[in-house]
């Protein structure tokens, strides 16, 4: 009984110890975060600085690293699988030649031109190979994790980012092989062998995994109405994959990254980004801190030339390379540069190679000291020089723009083109009335261009891409993304371009349209109200309600919700609000037996009858827009009108009714 008191109290200890070092990490980073902030300072960076306070080489407040190392992984694995839930398999097909040829090409240059300088100061064959390798690797979680913040992912020069740290992800398998026959321990050809088969068929079964047994699994959990067990499955989704590839040898983070871009091609990918993203961000914090744990200052005190020249060397070296490789994907200057100072840092896989490198007695200690003294200052400075560069490549990315958007004015700003932004699009097309897209999927925005339209590659978070289409001398924005954070940055930059435009948001949720509002926004379009809107016009369609009265009766609710939502009152001027919400474009069919068959459309004169305007007619399954005055009206025509509820009624009353 005595054994089992003692083990209970050993154990509790033990969990108190953890906790309280748990604790001080979290002190510790909020502490320096919310200090650095101040000074404009990435959060990234006080965390970092705040790992190197308390850890052995400083305070010496934390003892037990390999639990927050522990810990901070899960951050990095939640990370990788939100990027690749942005990602889908057919994007990353798109960007083969980045990953394939771009990231080899990088790795090999970088770690060949370390490896020859390494020789060249004296160091042996295997300790300079090393040095080769861990200066080849970026930090995955570090880049992805600014990417994320700016909204860079989607644009030319992050994706060239991405898909360089995925091959370095990749490539950590067969360094990771090599550190062994390095150190004069051989694996037989057999071993090797039965590793890449166990990595390929590894890969494989996650993918099928994730593309048909996961949907299946999500379904029913949605299903079954429980917010939490969808979050908690999204959470083993991500960490348990990772472990998985982790128990095959292979990279944590890249089973993490491959789940989540399987995973999104879910309908529910979405609430996934929502749920895990704070995990994500909690957990993260914990991974730079553990980093900043690692460092002795006392070397950049000792030998300061020599930190600060190595320091400066390799992300030179670096940055030229990874530029020098972008340049001939990107065709562009300032976004090569971009790239070449994103990746210009030492990432956290070369600390892991580093240690077993260490461990395997191929990197002394003193020379394992030296490189930590170079790799934590790259990390730090790289949020400064990655954030420039990322500026700059879309300030001039912006400048480009003017000869494809040409100088519109009164015109339409659409940000994002999924479901809802087409959506307004079309029916802007059908007015005539010029409009611009602006999306972060370069394919889209190709594809639109290819067509005749007005588009953008670019984050309209950012104010010189809204510079850049036009905000000052638009007429209006609609902000069609699904993010509620980056809605309103494009409504809070677009109102100070533009004073007087009418900014139109969708968002999910009602309690985002105070916020909108504040910001700027004109109207909101809160979709679960919507969708309660649409709910009741079945309703009233299943009991037999005639199309136009169904039409009117949601139109009434809606200007009364809207008017409590927001207070508005006030809608006796036609604003883009009419076209998207009160009015909207309606298709109201001709009876067979009404009095409008076989007249014209002058003889009908509907816009002074009803209020209605004819924008076309749909006869037959073809379209004719701005059809003459002359037209025939024929039974089982369709004519689309821009008309209020008011108006629909008594076109009810005409072409309906007879």
């Amino acid at each position: 009984m005595g054994t089992g008191i003692s083990q209970r109290r050993y154990t509790g200890r033990v969990a108190h110890t953890i906790l309280t070092e748990l604790v001080l990490v979290m002190v510790a980073a909020v502490a320096a975060a919310a200090l650095l902030r101040r000074l404009n300072v990435p959060p990234v960076v006080g965390f970092i600085v705040a790992g190197m306070l308390i850890g052995p080489g400083g305070l010496g407040l934390i003892r037990d690293r390999q639990t927050i190392e522990l810990v901070a992984e899960v951050g990095v694995m939640l990370l990788l699988f939100t990027v690749g839930l942005k990602l889908r398999l057919g994007d990353l097909w798109k960007l083969r030649t980045s990953v394939f040829v771009g990231g080899a090409i990088q790795v090999f240059v970088t770690g060949g031109i370390t490896f020859v300088v390494a020789l060249s100061a004296g160091r042996p064959a295997a300790e300079a190979a090393v040095w080769g390798a861990v200066v080849a690797l970026s930090s995955t979680a570090l880049v992805l994790w600014l990417l994320e913040g700016s909204g860079d992912t989607g644009t030319g020069h992050g994706r060239t980012m991405v898909s360089v740290l995925l091959f370095q992800d990749l490539a950590v398998v067969p360094i990771m092989l090599a550190l062994p026959l390095l150190a004069g321990h051989a694996a037989t050809a057999g071993e090797i062998a039965w590793l890449l088969a166990r990595s390929a068929a590894v890969i494989l079964l996650t993918m099928v995994g994730a593309r048909f047994v996961f949907p299946w699994i999500t379904a029913r959990i949605v299903a079954s109405g429980s917010r939490e067990l969808f979050t908690l499955t999204t959470f083993l989704a991500a960490v348990g994959t990772a472990l998985v590839f982790d128990y095959f040898g292979l990279s944590m983070a890249l089973g993490a990254f491959l789940a989540g871009m399987v995973v999104s091609e879910s309908e529910y990918v979405g609430r996934m980004v929502e749920d895990i993203t704070p995990l994500r961000d909690v957990f993260n914090s914990l991974f730079f801190v553990s980093l900043g744990t690692l460092v002795e200052p006392r070397l950049w005190i000792e030998r300061p030339f020599l930190s600060i020249g190595l320091v400066i060397g390799v992300m030179f070296l670096k940055a030229v390379v990874a530029a020098g490789v972008a340049w001939p994907l990107l065709r562009s200057l300032s976004a090569a540069g971009a790239v070449g100072l994103g990746l210009a840092q030492i990432g956290e896989f070369s600390i892991v190679v580093g240690a077993e490198a260490a461990r395997l007695g191929l990197l002394p200690p003193e020379q394992g000291q030296l490189f930590l003294a170079i790799a934590i200052p790259t990390l730090v400075l790289t949020p400064f020089v990655m954030s420039a560069g990322c500026r700059y490549a879309r300030r001039r990315a912006a400048e480009t723009t003017t000869s494809v958007i040409p100088n519109l004015s009164d015109h339409v700003i659409i940000v994002g083109y999924g479901i809802n932004g087409r959506n307004v699009a079309r029916a802007l097309s059908l007015l005539g009335v010029p409009h611009v897209v602006v999306d972060l999927n370069p394919y889209t925005v190709a594809e639109l261009q290819a067509a005749g339209g007005h588009a953008l590659e670019g984050d309209a978070r950012h104010r010189e891409v809204l510079e850049a289409v036009g905000m000052a001398r638009a007429r209006g924005l609609v902000a069609a993304v699904a993010d509620a954070a980056s809605t309103r940055n494009v409504v809070a930059n677009a109102r100070i371009l533009n004073p007087d435009a009418q900014i139109i948001a969708r968002t999910r949720f009602l309690r985002e349209v105070e916020p909108l509002t504040t910001l700027g926004a004109t109207q909101v379009i809160p979709e679960e109200f919507e969708t309660s809107l649409e709910l009741t016009g079945r309703v009233l369609s299943l009991y037999g309600a005639p199309s136009h009265v169904v039409q009117r009766e949601k139109a009434a609710l809606r200007k009364e919700g809207y008017g409590v939502l927001r207070g508005v009152e006030d809608h006796s001027h036609p604003t883009l609000d009419s076209l998207c919400q009160l009015a909207g474009v309606s298709r109201v069919a001709v009876a067979a037996g009404s009095m409008a068959i076989g007249r014209t459309l002058r003889e009908l004169n509907l816009r002074h009858r009803t209020g209605a305007t004819v924008l076309a007619v749909e006869r037959g399954g073809k379209l004719q827009v701005n059809p003459p005055p002359d037209l025939q009206i024929e039974a089982g025509d369709g004519l689309l009108t821009f008309a209020d509820s008011a108006a629909l009624e008594a076109m009810g009353s005409i072409l309906i009714e007879g």
